[in-house]
């Protein structure tokens, strides 16, 4: 130690320099290098012992992360629906097997690209439109649309939703898309089957709607018989003047215009077409009496219609319509085959918890217990040459078709049917 310090020194002083040993300052010098030398180790041995742990348990966190992220992408390849990861520039980063799949192309060719590279110029429009809305309102969107991608026509379901850092940071869109197109085509024949029905329960009460307007033309058919005898019984007997005549003309074609506007009913009634429009509900109520009136009057049954206040709703008026003559037909017939003394049925329309409600209630002692959970199935019915279709429809009407309810409450001393509809606000 102290013949290579000796060597240092010369070469640094010269060769005359020398170095005192037994010097005290030596002495001190000496022990201090060799304090720090042993420190040195030291320290090296500490540093290096951390290092190597430091090492060890970065190479298993990266072997955690890899079989995380090995997992995730495993996940993710498993789902049934196509997931897309893209940056702020819309230029994907990523996606699962489903959505490579779809584009018959690699994800390795897919990660940098956009939806430009894909798709015509007005889907990737539509979607690059999306995106921008979405990091504009920063909230979630989903959206269905058809997709005609390389001669394959589909229905898609696109949920999107921005893709946060581990600051919270929006660094881009996570995508899902899912094909819908079985379930579309499955609704639209479930759709049409209804429509079917709906028009072949039409057919149906057709025989009831023509012994309505049988009814309905009763009394105007005799009042016409009337005038016209009165009127050939004036002009025997020299009666006939300007005044009778134009008075019995003005009251035939009041009668004419009456039993017109019950074909007009009649016909509204047995239209196909399906409107979806703003109506007022008291208009259909009353048209369903109208046509329902001579029935009531033949036997004899009181009918109180309680509104006070006109309520919009949005729907289908014709359908609706239906529904409504549907159950004031089912509370007569129940309150004829029962024979009650003071037939009654009350109909009303009142506004509760922001909806619309009508309610439609007999005297009729209501419905058995043992049938009344089957009254709303297909095919079921208690009359001899019912379809049990009726009140399968209405429910389907109402709560398919208009987005409400049809509910029926059933006592000893009628039954009473609910139909809550959503009002215009």
């Amino acid at each position: 130690m102290n013949t290579l310090l000796q060597n240092q020194l010369q070469q640094a002083f010269g060769k005359d320099f020398k170095l005192n040993e037994t010097s005290k300052e030596f002495q001190t010098f000496l022990q201090l290098i060799q304090e720090n030398y042993e420190n040195y180790e030291e320290t090296t041995k500490t540093l290096s012992s951390t290092l190597q742990n430091s090492a060890k348990k970065l190479k298993q966190t990266n072997q955690l992360l890899t079989q995380q992220k090995e997992l995730l992408k495993n996940v993710e390849n498993s789902m049934e629906d196509a997931v897309f990861y893209k940056d702020l520039d819309f230029k994907y980063i990523g996606c699962n097997q489903k959505f490579a799949e779809f584009l018959q192309t690699p994800e390795s060719k897919i990660i940098g690209k956009t939806d430009y590279d894909f798709f015509d110029i007005d889907t990737a429009k539509e979607y690059e439109k999306s995106n921008q809305l979405m990091l504009k309102e920063k909230k979630k969107i989903v959206y269905k649309h058809w997709l005609n991608y390389k001669g394959k026509k589909i229905y898609l379901m696109t949920s999107k939703t921005l893709l946060l850092n581990d600051n919270g940071e929006v660094v881009g869109i996570v995508g899902i898309s899912r094909d819908i197109t079985n379930e579309y085509k499955l609704q639209q024949d479930i759709e049409h089957k209804n429509i079917m029905l709906i028009q072949q329960n039409k057919l149906v009460s057709m025989g009831e709607m023509i012994a309505n307007i049988a009814h309905q033309w009763r009394q105007p058919l005799n009042s016409l018989n009337l005038l016209m005898y009165k009127t050939q019984l004036y002009y025997h007997k020299g009666m006939l003047n300007e005044e009778n005549l134009d008075k019995n003309i003005a009251d035939s074609l009041l009668l004419i215009q009456e039993m017109s506007q019950t074909i007009d009913d009649f016909r509204n009634f047995f239209k196909p077409n399906r409107v979806l429009e703003n109506f007022p509900l008291h208009e259909v109520i009353y048209k369903a009496y109208t046509i329902i009136h001579s029935r009531l009057e033949t036997n004899h049954i009181k009918c109180n219609i309680n509104i006070h206040k006109e309520y919009f709703i949005n729907g289908y008026k014709n359908e609706l319509f239906q529904v409504i003559l549907n159950l004031l037909n089912n509370s007569v017939d129940a309150l004829c085959s029962k024979k009650i003394q003071k037939p009654l049925i009350e109909i009303s329309v009142k506004e509760k918890n922001k909806k619309i409600v009508l309610e439609i209630v007999d005297n009729a002692k209501g419905i058995p217990k043992e049938i009344i959970d089957k009254i709303f199935d297909p095919y079921f019915t208690t009359k001899d040459k019912g379809t049990g279709l009726g009140l399968y429809m209405s429910k389907i009407i109402v709560e398919s078709h208009m987005k409400g309810k049809l509910t029926l409450k059933s006592t000893q001393e009628g039954s009473l049917f609910t139909i809550e509809l959503d009002k215009i606000r």
